[in-house]
C-alpha cells in the first residue's frame, strides 16, 4: 500500500488543483498604485511579467524579467549571489556560505548580505539570489559550500542577517524526498521562514518532489509561506524546476525561471483561451510581483544602469571579505605546531599553496578581482618578509604536453585526429595551439584517437584552454553554450568544462586551481593499464575569439617524482605547510582531490611537524590525521583567502571558526550513506526517505550513538576558556541543580590583532514576535542561560559557547506521536576576551526552539516539562549542564 502513497498524493493534488482553478480569489493589495497597474496591463503584458526572459544586455546574470515601459514597470535582473554577485562585470568574491556558517557570526552573515546588496545594485541587479538555506546532509551529491549548515537554528540565525532582497531555496534534495510534515516544518522550512520574517522579497522552490508532488506546486509549502508566515514574497521556481502550468499557478507560484515553458503561452491559453483558470490567478501573482517592485521603490523608475565596482568600494569590500575569511577558519587540531614561531623555517607544499584557488569547479558566485588573488605562498612571503620560502607543488594539476609518439590518430599515425565545424579534417602531432597557431574564432573542434600508457597507474589528463575575455560581449555572443569543453577516456566522460550560458560570463571555473599561466583546466584522473586507450575531447568556440588549447598529462612516473620533490623540501625545513583541496562534489566522496592524502601522509612521515591546510566543502576523512600536529580547515574563503590563511597560521589572528556540519568517520557512517539505512539516499526508484525525522545532522549521531571524526560546532583556539557559574532565568522556566561535568583547555602563545569592527545592525536579537501565540515566528525568550566565561590563556580569542537542549522527560506521555530531537542547538554567541578577563554570558532561548509542530492541529505547541540543558563547546563537548522545567 505504501508504494501507492506518492501516486495518491499526486492524484489528490491534481483534483485539488482542478477544483481550485475556477475559484474566485481576492488579489487586490489595497495599494491603489499596484492595483491600478494590474488593471491596466493587457493579457500579453501580464503573461510577460510572470516568467523569465532573455536579457538584451551583456551581464549574463541568471535571470531577467521584461519591462513594461508604457506603465513605468522596469526590467528586473536576477543574479546568483551566494558568494558574491555573478555577472560579467567583476564583483568581490566573498567567502562561501559554508564559511559564513563556520564563523557562527551574525555580523559576518550580515556583512555578506551587505556586500551582495551593495554590489548588486551597482552592477544593475535588482534581485540577488542569496542566501541559500538548504539543510546540508549528503556528502556525496556536493554543493555544501552553497548553504550555511546542517542545523536549522544556525541556518535561520545566519539567514536573518543577510540582505532581505535575496531568495531562499527551501528544499531537501534533488529527488522525490519522502519527509514527514513535522520534519519539513522544523528542519527544512525553518530557515526559509526566518527569511520571510526578516522581510525577504523572494523565495525559491526547488527541483525536488516532496512526498510525490513537485516542490513548485506542493501546496503545503505554499500554504506555509502564505498563511503561517503571512508572506506576500514573490515565489519563483529554480531554473527549470516548474513542472506544470495550472498546478503551479493554483499553488501560488509567481515566477517561472529561467524561461516560460509553462507560464508563457501555456498559461495564456489556460486563462484566456481554454478558460481553465480565472484571470484572478495571474492577477494575484502580479500583486505579489508588483507589490514587491513598489515596496523596493522600483516602479516609475528606469531599469537600473549597469555599472562597475568603484575602486573605493572594491577596497572596502576586500577588507570585509578578509574579515569574514579570518572568522571562518576552523582549527581542527593543534599540538604545538601552530601558531608558527617567527623563527621557524617553513615550506609551502601543494597546488593550492603555490597558487590561488577559487574553491571548486562550480560558479553561481563571483569570481573575484584577480589583483587580489595571490597565492598563500605569496601571502606568507609578504607577511614574513621572506622572499625565498621553499615550495613544491606536490600534486601537479597540469603536467606536460603529451608527445606525438604517445598519441595515435584514427588512421594509425602519430597524433590525434581533429575535426571542426567548418568541415575540416586534420591530424595534430600534438595538441598545443596558442599565439600565432591559435584556432580561428567562431569554430568548435573535437579530437579523436588514442593515448599510450607506458606504465600502469594513475594518470592526470588535463585539457586546457585559454579563457577569452567577456568584456563588451552581448548576450547573443554567448549562444546557448552549456559546457565549454569535454574530455573522455575509454568512452566515459571523465570531465566537463564549466557551463557558460546564463552564468556570469567566461571564467576558468573547470578546476579549483587553474594552470600556472591562468588557463582553464578540464581535468580527469584515471587508472590506465599499459597500452593504448581511447580519448575524445571537444572545445567550443566562445565569444567570437580565437581558441588556444593544449593537451597535457601527469604520468605515474611524474606523479611519484612530484611527491618525492615535496618530501625532499619538507625535510629541509622546520614546519612544512601542506595545502590540499577537494572539489564539490569531490572526485571520491569525503576524500581530498586525487593524490592529496598521499601527499600529506608522505610529507608528514618525512617531517612530524607538518601542518595541513584544507580547502574543501563536504567533510573529508583525513586518514593521515594522527600523523600531523595541526590541521586548519578553511573551506572556500574567497578572494582574500591567502592573506587570511597566512595571518591565522602566523597567529596574527586567533582561529575562531566552528564546524557548521558534522565530519563523519567514514562515508558508510554518514547519515545518508550508512548501509543500515539504504533509503536515505536516492534509490533506483528515485525516492529518498528522510527516516531520521527531526534527528537530522549531529542530532542523528547523538541519537544513534555513532562516533564522528569531528562533531558539529567543533573548533579550537590558540587560547583556553573556562566555563563556570551556570544558572537560568526566565518567566517561563525553573532550573534544577546545574552541574559542571567537564572542562576543556587549549593553549596559545601570541596576542592577536583585533579584526576590523563591523558596524552592522544587531541581527542577533530575534525579529519581532508574531501576535499569534501558535505562529512559527514567535521568538519570545522563554528563559536565558547565564554563566561566566574566562579566558585562561595567554592570548586574546573568541569563544563560541553553544546551548543545546534535550527532549522533555515526559514527551512520550504528554505529547504522544510528536518527535523530539535527542539534542538540539537553541542558542549561541561569539564572545571575545582578552587574556585573564571574564564576562557573564547571557544567551536567551526563544519560544520557537522549545516548541514542536503539531501535525494534528497544524500549529506550533510549546513543549512544557523538564528538559536537560547543555552548555557546550560543540555538540559532543558539554562543559556545564542542568535541568530546566518549562512551565509557561
Amino acid at each position: 500500500m505504501l508504494t501507492f502513497t506518492p501516486c495518491l498524493a499526486v492524484l489528490a493534488a491534481v483534483v485539488a488543483a482542478q477544483d481550485a482553478a475556477l475559484a474566485t480569489i481576492e488579489w487586490r493589495t489595497g495599494i491603489a498604485k499596484v492595483d491600478n497597474l494590474i488593471e491596466q496591463l493587457t493579457p500579453e503584458e501580464k503573461i510577460s511579467l510572470v516568467h523569465g526572459s532573455t536579457s538584451q544586455d551583456n551581464q549574463k546574470q541568471a535571470g531577467y524579467v521584461v519591462a513594461i515601459p508604457r506603465l513605468g514597470i522596469p526590467a528586473v535582473r536576477l543574479s546568483d549571489g551566494e558568494a558574491g554577485v555573478n555577472v560579467v562585470n567583476n564583483a568581490t568574491a566573498i567567502p562561501m556560505q559554508l564559511n559564513i556558517g563556520a564563523s557562527w557570526s551574525k555580523s559576518a552573515a550580515h556583512a555578506s548580505g551587505y556586500v551582495d546588496g551593495t554590489e548588486g545594485k551597482i552592477l544593475g541587479e535588482q534581485v540577488v539570489l542569496a542566501p541559500r538555506v538548504n539543510i546540508l546532509c549528503d556528502p556525496v551529491t556536493g554543493n555544501f559550500w552553497q548553504s550555511f549548515s546542517e542545523d536549522p537554528f544556525l541556518n535561520e540565525r545566519a539567514a536573518r542577517c543577510p540582505s532581505s532582497s535575496g531568495a531562499s531555496h527551501g528544499a531537501a534534495n534533488d529527488v522525490n524526498s519522502i519527509v514527514d510534515v513535522q520534519a519539513l516544518q522544523e528542519i527544512y522550512w525553518s530557515a526559509p521562514g526566518a527569511l520571510l520574517e526578516a522581510g525577504a522579497a523572494t523565495l525559491m522552490c526547488s527541483y525536488i518532489a516532496i512526498n510525490g508532488v513537485q516542490a513548485c506546486q506542493y501546496q503545503p509549502l505554499f500554504d506555509t509561506v502564505r498563511n503561517m508566515y503571512n508572506s506576500t514574497a514573490i515565489i519563483m521556481s529554480d531554473w527549470g524546476a516548474t513542472h506544470s502550468t495550472e498546478g503551479s499557478a493554483v499553488a501560488s507560484l509567481d515566477w517561472e525561471m529561467g524561461s516560460g515553458v509553462y507560464f508563457a503561452q501555456p498559461l495564456y491559453d489556460s486563462i484566456y483561451v481554454a478558460k481553465n483558470l480565472l484571470e484572478t490567478y495571474i492577477n494575484l501573482k502580479l500583486a505579489h510581483i508588483l507589490g514587491k517592485y513598489n515596496e523596493f521603490g522600483l516602479l516609475d523608475k528606469p531599469t537600473l544602469p549597469i555599472g562597475e565596482i568603484p575602486k573605493d568600494v572594491k577596497l572596502a569590500h576586500a577588507q570585509i571579505a578578509y574579515d569574514m575569511a579570518v572568522k571562518s577558519g576552523v582549527l581542527l587540531k593543534k599540538k604545538g605546531a601552530l601558531p608558527l614561531s617567527p623563527s621557524a623555517k617553513i615550506a609551502v607544499i601543494g597546488p593550492n599553496g603555490v597558487q590561488w584557488s577559487h574553491g571548486t569547479n562550480f560558479a553561481e558566485r563571483a569570481y573575484g578581482f584577480t589583483d587580489r588573488q595571490i597565492s598563500p605562498l605569496a601571502a606568507l612571503q609578504q607577511r614574513t618578509g621572506t622572499a625565498n620560502i621553499p615550495f613544491a607543488v606536490g600534486v601537479d594539476q597540469e603536467g606536460t604536453l603529451i608527445r606525438a609518439d604517445h598519441l595515435r590518430s584514427l588512421n594509425g599515425t602519430n597524433g590525434l585526429s581533429r575535426n571542426d565545424t567548418a568541415g575540416g579534417h586534420y591530424i595534430d602531432s600534438q595538441v598545443n595551439f596558442s599565439g600565432t597557431s591559435a584556432f580561428p574564432a567562431n569554430l568548435s573542434f573535437w579530437w579523436h584517437g588514442q593515448i599510450h600508457a607506458d606504465a600502469a597507474g594513475l594518470y592526470t589528463i588535463s585539457f586546457q584552454r585559454q579563457i577569452p575575455s567577456s568584456a563588451g560581449k552581448v548576450d547573443a555572443d554567448y549562444g546557448n553554450i552549456f559546457a565549454i569543453g569535454t574530455l573522455s577516456i575509454n568512452g566515459t566522460q571523465d570531465a566537463g568544462g564549466y557551463r557558460l550560458f546564463g552564468d556570469g560570463g567566461a571564467r576558468p571555473w573547470s578546476n579549483a586551481v587553474t594552470t600556472r599561466d591562468g588557463w582553464d583546466s578540464i581535468k580527469a584522473t584515471v587508472y590506465l593499464e599499459v597500452g593504448w586507450h581511447d580519448i575524445k575531447a571537444t572545445i567550443l568556440g566562445l565569444l567570437q575569439q580565437s581558441i588556444s588549447v593544449r593537451l597535457c598529462w601527469v604520468t605515474p612516473e611524474q606523479r611519484e617524482a612530484n611527491i618525492q620533490a615535496a618530501v625532499d623540501v619538507a625535510k629541509s625545513v622546520d614546519t612544512p605547510l601542506v595545502f590540499a583541496f577537494a572539489n564539490s562534489p569531490a572526485q571520491i566522496a569525503m576524500t581530498l582531490d586525487d593524490g592529496m592524502d598521499e601527499l600529506i601522509s608522505r610529507v608528514a612521515a618525512a617531517n612530524p611537524k607538518t601542518v595541513a591546510i584544507l580547502q574543501n566543502s563536504e567533510p573529508v576523512t583525513m586518514p593521515w590525521l594522527d600523523t600531523v600536529p595541526a590541521v586548519l580547515e578553511m573551506m572556500y574563503p574567497g578572494q582574500e583567502s591567502s592573506n587570511a590563511i597566512a595571518d591565522l597560521l602566523l597567529g596574527t589572528h586567533n582561529p575562531q571558526g566552528r564546524l557548521p556540519v558534522t565530519y563523519p568517520t567514514a562515508l558508510n557512517k554518514s547519515l545518508t550513506r550508512d548501509p543500515a539505512y539504504p533509503g536515505r539516499a536516492a534509490t533506483a526508484d528515485g525516492n529518498a526517505t528522510f527516516s531520521e525525522g527531526v534527528n537530522s545532522g549531529y542530532r542523528w549521531y547523538k541519537y544513534s550513538d555513532t562516533p564522528v571524526l569531528f562533531p558539529f560546532g567543533f573548533g579550537l583556539s590558540y587560547t583556553t576558556f573556562q566555563y563556570s557559574a551556570l544558572k537560568d532565568q526566565g518567566h517561563g522556566a525553573s532550573s534544577g541543580g546545574m552541574q559542571d561535568p567537564s572542562r576543556h583547555a587549549g593553549w596559545g602563545q601570541k596576542h592577536g590583532i583585533p579584526l576590523t569592527k563591523l558596524t552592522w545592525p544587531d541581527c542577533s536579537s530575534p525579529v519581532s514576535s508574531s501576535s499569534n501565540p501558535n505562529s512559527a515566528s514567535n521568538n519570545d525568550t522563554v528563559f536565558s542561560v547565564h554563566f561566566t566565561l574566562t579566558n585562561t590563556g595567554a592570548v586574546s580569542g573568541v569563544e563560541v559557547p553553544q546551548i543545546y537542549i534535550g527532549p522533555p522527560s515526559n514527551a512520550a506521555t504528554t505529547y504522544p506521536g510528536a518527535q523530539f530531537a535527542a539534542i538540539a542547538l537553541v542558542g549561541f554567541d561569539n564572545v571575545e576576551l582578552a587574556p585573564g578577563k571574564s564576562v557573564t554570558v547571557d544567551i536567551g532561548v526563544p519560544r520557537r526552539q522549545l516548541s514542536f509542530y503539531d501535525v494534528k492541529t497544524g500549529e506550533w505547541v510549546l513543549a512544557r516539562g523538564t528538559r536537560e540543558v547543555w552548555v557546550s563547546k560543540s555538540a559532543q563537548n558539554v562543559v556545564l549542564s542542568g535541568p530546566v522545567t518549562v512551565t509557561v
